[in-house]
């Protein structure tokens, strides 16, 4: 599945180096020799894809960013202040104009930040008796930086406290960190926070000191969207309707919705706490090394939080093609797409149909409710009305961090858990499935695939892009989560099967149809059968064989999540060595559930 998340990810890289005068051999640190003057800069030699530098950088953060620094040796609550809440300003062709300056972005003699408790700002030097510097910097973008209680387009930032870098705790909460930053939401938006920058003075190598220092910013807030495509056999699906909450449609019938049964998801205005939990020289290796994370605490005012979020209708532009159906689609005709590297979008695709959201990093369910017309594909226009289909994405993929976009793709199938007659039972054509996929950033990918029944059934593998390749590849490890199930045990409430079927057969390969073979089928043996043939009217089989290598887990390993740090689920894990057709069973009791994972060569 497709993470889709260099999300304005806005990695700004900016850059704070020694002047090129003084670059050399650090000297014996006997005396307060120093090295150099340190300098802000974002005149990279080798940046990443979709970083912004010079002037592009400059502009993403409105031309200012706010820096502390603190040196030490290596105990940070014995740290010296260096930049005290430094405001570091971008002025366009004065590099090299003086010391502190050499690629455009100066600090000595601007105006102070509102925070500092300095007289002013002065030049600084790397000082080679202390051995280690760290580096915390932000930026307000095109908000406006105040001290006071914000209005609209400001926003309240503490002063840095590098003393706190690590988070405080109260009662297992963390109540307080680096710095903090509040204001309404839309102004939330607007603000960049960067990693932990820490320069090493190692004796026996290369100094850091003696290297670039670059900030890698990055958007506060979240981009997220969703997509649905269908896979119903002989019909096209059309007249899609989302639900606020499990009972409410939209009041328009056509806004794309996703919401949760649980408060303080959806963050509004309030306070953003900024920390770095994983820091220090024995946390190198850690991938959360120096990385920000955020912690929200909402307004007592209305707006600090929702149940609900409205992603925009779906897109008429993006409609399905008209060979796949007998009637041609027009702008009140959308038939959604067929497969996820062709699903429609909600949204517009002015930014690539994304909506700024702001960071939760606990996350919640997060759960899809609509209705849809079925309209034949044969040319008859018979429809069918299913009602109250649901999907919910498990929390581990919902939890959205800082920069993160994330893609919410679903699957309407034939397997639905909607209604055609909604004052009836039973429910179905059974169960309509979703994928939901959860996007990409420059430090991994992460998509996922959600069956839309009850129970959800959710499949994953990292760095998969279904939303390109539909679905997996050979050799991944794919994980698959039932969301509110007991633990999975292998051979008891957990099956992997493979299936085939002869071309020019009358059924087709889906939850339905390896359900039904498994039950009616022929077995190679009673006892202890491994396979299930099916042979329909034209004399064309279906074959369900038992597949191996199946195996149960309670999280996702560090190294397969997308961002390197190991994900606790309830589910199982399987790595094929062969393309083709595999199949998940769940059992429940007397009651059987089916996840359909397509799996091809790369």
């Amino acid at each position: 599945m497709k993470k889709v998340l260099f999300f304005a990810t806005a990695l700004i890289a900016l850059a704070s180096c020694t002047n090129n005068d003084f670059v050399g051999d650090a000297p014996t640190p006997t005396s307060q020799d120093t090295q150099g003057a340190i300098v802000f800069g974002s005149g990279l030699n080798a940046v990443t894809r979709d970083n912004y530098v010079g002037p592009d950088a400059a502009a993403k953060l409105n031309n200012l960013f706010t820096v502390e620094g603190v040196k030490s040796n290596g105990t940070i609550s014995e740290a010296e202040t260096v930049f005290d809440n430094y405001n570091v300003k971008y002025l366009a062709n004065t590099a090299n104009t003086t010391l502190s300056n050499t690629a455009n972005w100066e600090y000595v003699a601007q105006t102070k930040n509102a925070n500092a408790t300095i007289a002013q700002q002065t030049i600084k030097y790397w000082d080679y008796l202390k051995s280690q510097y760290d580096f915390i910097a932000y930026s307000v973008g095109t908000a406006t930086l105040t001290t006071g209680t914000p209005a609209s387009g400001q926003l309240k930032v503490s002063a840095i406290d590098a003393k706190k870098m690590n988070g405080v705790e109260t009662n297992d909460v963390i109540t307080d960190g680096a710095y903090t930053i509040e204001g309404a939401a839309d102004d939330l938006k607007k603000a960049y926070i960067a990693d932990l920058v820490t320069a090493y003075r190692d004796p026996t190598a290369t100094s850091d000191y003696q290297k670039t220092v670059q900030f890698k910013f990055r958007a506060l807030a979240a981009k997220a969207r969703i997509a649905l495509y269908e896979t119903v056999p002989g019909y096209s699906v059309k007249d899609v309707v989302f639900y606020t909450n499990e009972t409410t449609k939209d009041t328009e019938g056509k806004a794309a919705h996703l919401f949760t049964n649980s408060p303080d998801v959806f963050n509004g205005n309030g306070k953003y706490i900024v920390y770095f939990p994983t820091t220090g020289s024995s946390n190198k290796g850690e991938t959360d090394y120096n990385k920000a994370h955020v912690k929200f605490v909402a307004a007592t005012t209305d707006g600090g939080t929702s149940t609900v979020l409205d992603l925009g209708a779906l897109d008429a532009t993006n409609k399905f093609v008209a060979k796949e159906i007998a009637e041609t689609p027009s702008s009140d005709k959308l038939y959604i797409g067929r497969f996820s590297s062709q699903a429609t979008y909600a949204g517009t695709s002015t930014d690539n149909y994304y909506t700024v959201v702001l960071p939760n990093e606990t996350g919640a369910a997060l759960n899809l409710k609509v209705d849809y017309t079925l309209i034949s594909t044969d040319g008859s226009g018979e429809t069918i009305k299913v009602t109250g289909a649901t999907a919910q994405v498990p929390a581990v993929y919902a939890a959205w961090k800082s920069g993160y976009a994330y893609t919410y793709l679903f699957k309407i199938s034939e397997n639905t858990d909607g209604k055609t007659n909604p004052s009836l039972d039973p429910v179905g054509l059974y169960p309509i499935t979703f994928d939901a996929v959860v996007t990409e950033t420059d430090d991994g990918v992460q998509e996922t695939i959600t069956t839309v029944s009850d129970p959800s059934i959710t499949t994953y593998a990292k760095g998969e892009m279904v939303t390109a390749k539909n679905e997996y590849q050979t050799g991944a490890n794919i994980y698959v989560v039932v969301e509110g199930a007991p633990a999975l045990t292998v051979g008891t409430n957990a099956n992997l099967y493979t299936v085939t079927l002869d071309e020019g057969a009358a059924q087709t390969i889906n939850e339905e149809s390896v359900a039904n073979a498994l039950v009616n089928g022929t077995k190679n043996n009673e006892e202890n059968p491994t396979t299930w043939t099916l042979t329909d009217a034209n004399t064309k089989s279906m074959v369900v064989t038992k597949a191996t290598g199946l195996t149960a887990i309670t999280e996702i390993a560090a190294a397969d999540s997308p961002d390197g740090n190991a994900i606790t689920v309830n589910g199982a894990k399987f790595t094929p060595s062969a393309a083709g057709t595999y199949v998940f069973e769940y059992i429940n009791g007397t009651k059987k559930y089916y996840k359909i994972i397509q799996v091809v060569a790369p």
